[in-house]
C-alpha cells in the first residue's frame, strides 16, 4: 500500500479484537502518517507480511517451555502456510495446533463470543481439546454446558 506522499506504508502492528476481528496499524515514514484498519481477520489478512503474530498469540507462545516454543511457532507457520494465512492469532494458534480437526456448532461459536475475552481462548482451547479426547469432530452448546459444570460448578440450563 501507498501514502499519499507516494511512499510505501510500512506494516507496525496487529491486534485482535471481537472474535474474528483484527486491527491493523501501518506507518509511513516519508511524512510520518499512521493509517488503521480495523475488519474481519479475513479482509485483513491480505494487508499484512506472511507469518504476522498477534500480541497475543505471542503472549500464548511465550507461556511454553523454550524447548517447545519453535516447535510450536514451526508447526503454526507451517499450518498457516497450508491455509494461506497471514496473521497468526490466538484462535488460528489453538486451531494449528490441534490440526484443525474441530468444528464449532454455529450456536457454540455464538456463545462462545459471550465468553469474557480474558479466558474465551483459555475456554476455546479445552473444549476443543475435551472434543478431540472424546472423538468428537464438533464443539456443541451441550459439550460447552459440560465442560462448564465440571469446572465451575454450575450449569445455565440454556440450550
Amino acid at each position: 500500500m501507498q501514502c499519499g506522499c507516494q511512499q510505501t506504508l510500512e506494516f507496525q502492528e496487529v491486534e485482535e479484537l471481537a472474535s474474528d476481528e483484527v486491527f491493523a496499524r501501518f506507518h509511513c515514514e516519508g511524512c510520518g502518517w499512521s493509517i488503521g484498519a480495523e475488519g474481519a481477520l479475513k479482509d485483513i489478512d491480505p494487508l499484512v507480511p506472511p507469518k504476522t503474530w498477534s500480541d497475543e498469540a505471542q503472549y500464548l507462545l511465550s507461556r511454553l517451555p523454550p524447548y517447545l516454543a519453535f516447535l510450536v511457532r514451526d508447526e503454526v507457520e507451517t499450518f498457516s502456510d497450508e491455509q494461506q494465512y497471514q496473521i497468526v492469532t490466538a484462535d488460528r494458534l489453538t486451531t494449528a495446533r490441534n490440526k484443525g480437526l474441530i468444528a464449532w456448532s454455529a450456536d457454540a461459536e455464538r456463545r462462545l463470543a459471550n465468553v469474557p475475552s480474558g479466558i474465551r481462548t483459555m475456554a476455546k482451547t479445552e473444549l476443543e481439546r475435551t472434543a478431540l479426547d472424546r472423538g468428537m469432530l464438533e464443539v456443541t452448546v451441550a459439550l460447552m454446558e459440560e465442560v462448564k459444570t465440571r469446572y465451575f460448578g454450575m450449569a445455565t440450563g440454556r440450550s
